[in-house]
């Protein structure tokens, strides 16, 4: 880290001298002068917001002056700031927004900038083949001839991240620094120190000791125009040279980025001979290389969450030219109907309403087989999806249970197993919602984008998660992957359960009745269902206990004939009593009414819904509460499988104990 700070310095340092090399045409009047050194000594000070305030003021003032080679030189100044404090993210996000900046104003000649602070980053993250390939770019793009200092930045970089690797390189690198350049003892100080350090990793004594002589000579005799920046590096690779190894150390635990301190101390204690302690040194060395790989891997997780919005947003317009130009369609299509239909009407009356009633009798047959259509085609989707619907479930139910144990080299197959499912729902999400919308009801825009929202949030989390867990190949702590894993639990269920809800409401939201074929016996068909149901993965981590209890005043030779989805119903109204219980029991009862039918009902103690909100609640996608985001989908789904049964479901608005839902018409 060091060596960004050198750069940083040679980015400070070039703004007063790009002014001082224009002449007195850009001078930098009192104002720039103060707010440069405010900007200085917040830097210095390593204070975030009072480095934020000053930086800040002064990209404002350089906006409104539309100085935008400093004003851009400057915004870069900001992005190393944050590397040298670690804000890896924030530095990141700034570098975007750079470069969208530059595009928006058509001030491409700058790209190079931001071509640098790129290469700065990946440098600093210990990627130099990505931090050469940005730093070629940005050498590509600048005018040797009018920005020499712009030339010089890049070639210094370019060494820094060649010198990982390939020393020999980094010093070719450093020969073709512009000449003019190095008359400046600060610019000339910090190569000098530069060339000491590859030297030393060259093993190259003869240069060493001539880059060192002149190295110091300006330490001793320009100590205020000196660069510093890599001094303990240099002192470091000099004691090497001699031998004084207590004073390497010394000057190694001068050093402030534990990672270089660390890959320095290696070398001395291996020189030394003292290998115990350059193994433990090396295991430090590992230690903080895999927090900075935790941390690139959270940086190009962010990078593809935003090409995914931007993917997304892409569509999202071509979706709204599709529907425009449907529109238009549309209307050229009615206005064409209308002219005829009027021509028609004026000469032809009676063969016009003819062909209406033929018209009208093929729209219904259209309709009729376009029913048919639909349905076989989300049976089909239901066909595709459930056997990854299943494998979600399945694993939701076993790590719902905190004994159960994976063993590290078992992971991968089983995580790999959600991530098939997972990817497979994903891809058939979108037919699925195409498939509701051209239903009986339909859905409007919005709704259908809170379907996706509430469908794919859980769904992109839930694959990030697995992803995370399988790249780590079992590397992760026990306590951090049993977070992950409750993760996966929480979403694998809610994208099981959603999905296949989803689906029941599509397929069977044509007002088609179904069929009661299945003849059993009431309490029979109550308690299997309450045997076979699962308590939600949140409720646990809800901190609560919840018994499931079963009453009737049925007998149990009372036999009833109905529909399988019945049970689909009434695993409904279990979800929900789940969901919002806060303690005690959910009840299920089956009971008989006095006109010869029977009635299940499922009762739990939480909150009352409000007598204004009995019947809002079966509206598909509506939440009570603004902090929810489910899908909103169950009790709607519970309803419309009541009355494809020829059932009827409603809130038992008498009942004050909490909240209860009755099925009737049961026979």
């Amino acid at each position: 880290m060091e060596k960004i700070v050198l750069t940083l310095v040679m980015l400070a340092v070039s703004l007063n001298l790009t002014a001082k090399q224009k002449g007195a045409v850009q001078q930098p009047d009192e104002q720039e002068k103060a707010l440069v050194q405010r900007v200085y000594e917040a830097q210095m000070s390593g204070s975030d917001s009072e480095f934020y305030k000053a930086h800040g003021e002064f990209m404002l003032y350089l906006e409104n002056h539309q100085d935008w080679e400093k004003y851009y030189r400057t915004w870069v100044n900001r992005v190393i700031y944050e590397v040298n404090k670690k804000h890896f993210h924030r530095a990141y996000t700034e570098l975007h927004k750079i470069t969208d900046d530059i595009k928006a104003r058509h001030n491409e000649k700058y790209l190079y900038l931001s071509n640098m602070g790129m290469g700065l980053f990946y440098t600093s993250r210990n990627q130099p083949e990505m931090g050469e390939k940005y730093f070629r770019r940005a050498l590509k793009d600048i005018d040797a001839a009018k920005n020499p200092v712009g030339v010089f930045n890049a070639y210094l970089s370019l060494a820094q991240s060649l010198s990982f690797n390939r020393p020999a390189d980094a010093m070719a690198c450093l020969d073709s620094l512009p000449q003019q350049m190095l008359q400046n003892p600060m610019y000339e100080s910090g190569v000098l120190g530069y060339r000491c350090i590859i030297a030393n990793k060259m093993d190259d004594r003869a240069a060493f000791d001539r880059y060192f002589a002149q190295y110091d000579s300006i330490r001793q005799q320009q100590p205020a125009q000196f660069n510093a920046a890599n001094l303990q590096q240099v002192m470091v690779c000099r004691c090497l040279m001699r031998k004084d190894y207590q004073g390497a150390l010394a000057w190694c635990d001068s050093i402030r980025e534990p990672m270089t301190a660390t890959e320095l101390r290696i070398d001395v204690y291996e020189q030394m001979g003292d290998f115990e302690r350059a193994f433990h040194a090396s295991e430090l060395r590992d230690s903080l290389k895999e927090a900075d790989d935790r941390e690139a891997l959270e940086i190009q997780m962010m990078d593809m969450s935003r090409s995914i919005d931007l993917l997304q947003a892409e569509k999202e317009k071509a979706d709204i030219r599709r529907i425009q130009l449907l529109i238009v369609g549309i209307m050229a299509l009615a206005i064409i109907a209308l002219l005829i239909g009027m021509l028609v009407y004026r000469h032809k009356k009676n063969r016009r309403l003819r062909e209406q009633f033929l018209q009208l009798q093929e729209a219904r047959r259209s309709t009729q087989s376009g029913q048919a259509i639909r349905r076989a085609f989300v049976s089909s989707i239901q066909e595709k999806l459930e056997s990854p619907i299943n494998v979600l479930r399945g694993y939701a139910h076993i790590f719902n249970n905190p004994d159960f144990r994976l063993k590290p080299e078992e992971r991968p197959k089983r995580y790999k197993d959600i991530l098939a499912a997972a990817k497979t729902v994903e891809s058939l999400l979108d037919p699925v919602l195409d498939s509701y919308a051209r239903g009986t009801s339909g859905i409007t825009d919005e709704e259908k984008e809170v379907c996706r929202e509430a469908l794919r949030s859980p769904l992109l989390t839930l694959i990030g998660t697995v992803e995370v867990i399988i790249d780590s190949n079992g590397t992760i702590p026990q306590d951090e992957y049993m977070q992950l894993r409750t993760d996966v639990c929480r979403n694998a269920y809610r994208v099981s359960t959603s999905t296949h809800q989803m689906l029941l409401y599509s397929l069977y939201g044509d007002d088609i009745s179904t069929p009661k074929d299945v003849r059993i016996g009431l309490n029979e068909l109550a308690r299997s269902v309450l045997n076979s149901y699962d308590i939600h993965p949140s409720s646990i981590e809800k901190n609560r206990h919840l018994e499931i209890a079963f009453k009737t005043n049925v007998a149990d030779d009372v036999i009833v004939s109905v529909s399988p989805l019945l049970q689909e119903l009434l695993n409904c109204l279990l979800d929900n009593a789940d969901k919002y219980a806060t303690d005690g029991t959910v009840l299920m009862g089956c009971h008989a009414e006095g006109d010869g039918t029977y009635s299940i009902s499922v009762t739990n103690d939480g909150p009352g819904i409000p007598s204004e909100d009995a019947e809002r609640i079966f509206e598909p996608f509506v939440r009570l509460s603004s902090s929810e985001h489910s899908l909103g989908i169950g009790l709607p789904l519970a309803r419309r499988l009541a009355l494809s049964m020829g059932y009827h479901v409603f809130l038992d608005q008498e009942y004050t104990g909490g909240v209860r839902f009755v099925v009737t018409g049961i026979s």
